[in-house]
């Protein structure tokens, strides 16, 4: 199991803190002993600052101290990498703010987006992606589609996926690669933040057209439910939290901490606390709201999960505490047993299962979303590639981006189509159906490019040209990808 102790085991985190605990000199010291004594190399050491996204951190802190060439040399090429991808994310975000202004689309910027404003220097808080939250689903397809017409792809390592709470309320991610290999987008949509197999943290509804950043203390969810969703703390998620306790009140504190309890985090966050005050220097202010925090967590938890690299020891604790999580956070869902039952074995069933797409002879069964069940979307032009040339042809597609528009703009405005759902649906929504129906995107002057539309059992979903299959286990009925196929051209 790992070193619940790591933090004091692993004197190079204090490096990447925005106030670390000790002084730089005194790191210095005790890294330097690790490694005279053989315990870990020195570009272990740099290895583990690159995990935590600490670099530019720890590049800026090294070149105050004396001792710290070798270290700093070590971590050059990690240094040049994030310059620039910082560089191609500012333009990844620009371009967003452009977008959302022209499609009439409220964009937050979430995780780093907003919590790098609070940085001594926003370039300090390193991004691997440009996290996005819109309102809905279909605010999300205008939003990919348009950036698929500057050269974005939809990326197939991590395919993008609907679910649905009881009421209706679409929910779920589209991320998409840049032209160049960096600046990835990751669009989230709905009503909240999913974390784990079914959680769900509430955002507010972003009403601002154009990106602009969650506000500090909403953004401190979107960073519980990643941080919580990967198991392990990051020395990032630590800094994040650290900026924000500098204004964080009772009643946000409470409120923050009943949001994690729902979602089975509570915890985490109380873990995330007890590295912050132990690995950087803190105000009264600061320790106050810390210490509120720790104490609505749990008496007992598990312990903190430090990222070191040692991913092969807290992968078995990732699957244990992310289907351990499950009942309880099916539970802010529904009161039924067998439905939060059902939750944990799909948990289990997420980590034990091939889920990798992959197209066969199977029978179409109906994929209707729900908060323990993730719909994912596969490109048709990915399941035919899969079609053609085998499940390991993934990585040979070359991608789905779109043609240049020639409207800017787009179709908006109350003639847009809603999304539509399949016949099951619409008998739902009469009221001939027991269980609560699934609701569409509501129709109007802010729902931008068309709708969403839901073939029969959910097999498939369009969105203006382009067509995905829908997957759960990922097996792709060869029927479907063939008869979408067909219907598409």
């Amino acid at each position: 199991m790992p070193n619940t102790r790591a933090p004091a085991a692993y004197p190079e985190l204090q490096l990447g803190a925005l106030a670390p605990a000790a002084p730089v000199a005194e790191t210095l010291e005790r890294i330097d002993a690790l490694v005279a004594r053989g315990e870990r190399p020195l570009d272990r050491v740099a290895d583990v600052i690159r995990r935590n996204r600490i670099v530019l951190i720890a590049a800026d802190h090294l070149a105050t101290a004396d001792g710290g060439d070798q270290l700093a040399r070590e971590l050059e090429p990690f240094v040049q990498e994030r310059i620039r991808r910082a560089a191609a994310l500012d333009a990844a975000t620009a371009l967003l703010d452009r977008l959302g202004t022209e499609l009439d689309i409220p964009v937050w910027g979430i995780k780093g987006l907003s919590s790098r404003i609070d940085y001594p220097r926003s370039t300090l808080r390193e991004l691997r992606d440009a996290d996005v939250c819109v309102g809905g689903a279909d605010r999300a397809m205008a939003l990919a589609d348009r950036l698929r017409r500057h050269g974005y792809r939809t990326d197939h390592g991590e395919l993008p996926w609907i679910k649905r709470t009881l009421d209706g309320a679409p929910y779920g991610q589209y991320k998409l690669t840049g032209p160049n290999g960096f600046a990835a987008v990751d669009i989230h949509f709905g009503p909240g933040y999913s974390t784990g197999h079914c959680g769900l943290l509430p955002l507010p509804e972003p009403t601002r057209p154009g990106l602009h950043p969650l506000p500090r203390v909403a953004n401190l969810r979107p960073m519980l439910g990643n941080s919580g969703g990967d198991v392990h703390i990051t020395v990032k998620d630590v800094n994040d939290l650290w900026v924000a306790a500098r204004s964080l009140g009772p009643a946000e504190i409470d409120a923050l901490a009943a949001d994690a309890r729902a979602v089975v985090l509570d915890g985490h966050l109380a873990d995330i606390a007890r590295v912050v005050l132990e690995i950087t220097r803190t105000d009264a202010a600061q320790r106050t709201a810390l210490e509120r925090l720790i104490g609505a967590g749990p008496r007992r938890t598990a312990g903190p999960v430090v990222a070191t690299g040692l991913m092969a020891r807290t992968a078995p604790v990732r699957v244990l505490r992310t289907t351990g999580r499950a009942f309880g956070q099916a539970g802010a869902h529904t009161a039924s047993l067998p439905s939060r039952v059902g939750a944990v074995l799909g948990a289990l069933a997420f980590y034990a299962l091939p889920t990798r797409p992959r197209v066969v002879a199977a029978p179409a069964l109906s994929r209707r979303p729900a908060p323990w069940r993730c719909v994912r979307l596969v490109p048709l032009e990915l399941a035919r590639t899969l079609h053609q040339q085998g499940a390991d042809a993934a990585d040979r597609w070359p991608g789905d981006p779109l043609p240049p528009s020639a409207d800017p703009a787009g179709p908006t405005g109350p003639g847009a189509p809603a999304d539509t759902d399949d016949p099951a649906d619409a008998a739902a929504s009469a009221g001939t159906a027991t269980s609560p129906p699934p609701v569409g995107e509501a129709a109007g002057a802010d729902t931008p490019e068309g709708g969403l539309r839901w073939s029969a059992g959910h097999r498939t979903l369009t969105y203006g040209s382009s067509v995905f299959v829908s997957t759960v286990w990922g097996a792709l009925p060869r029927a479907v990808v063939r008869d979408a196929g067909e219907a598409a051209r």
